[in-house]
């Protein structure tokens, strides 16, 4: 399950979120290509259905995600960090590591 899933924030791309929990609600799929296209039927996955159809995350991807705060529910600000900054897809940067 990757939908709904809470993680880490690692990177350094959106000020004042590192080492902040995040909730995932959708992969970008192909979002950090330059030729991504958010109009197109396969860019935004938010089911794990319909992300297992598009073959899962990947080092290209972005995530849909929202700081969650202390009271444990999610902020209405969405962020899209690259999913290799977030600790549950840090493996992704060097998949021979694995």
């Amino acid at each position: 399950m990757v939908i709904g899933t809470d993680t880490t924030y690692l990177g350094n791309e959106i000020p004042g979120l590192q080492g902040q929990k995040v909730r995932i609600f959708a992969v970008l799929h192909g979002g950090t290509r330059p030729d991504a296209d958010p109009d197109a039927d396969d860019y935004y996955a938010d089911t794990d259905e319909k992300l297992a159809r598009l073959g899962g995350v990947t080092a290209e991807d972005r995530i849909d995600a929202a700081p969650i705060r202390p009271d444990g529910t999610t902020s209405f600000v969405h962020v899209d960090p690259r999913a290799i900054d977030l600790e549950c897809f840090a493996h992704l940067r060097n998949p021979s590591a694995q």
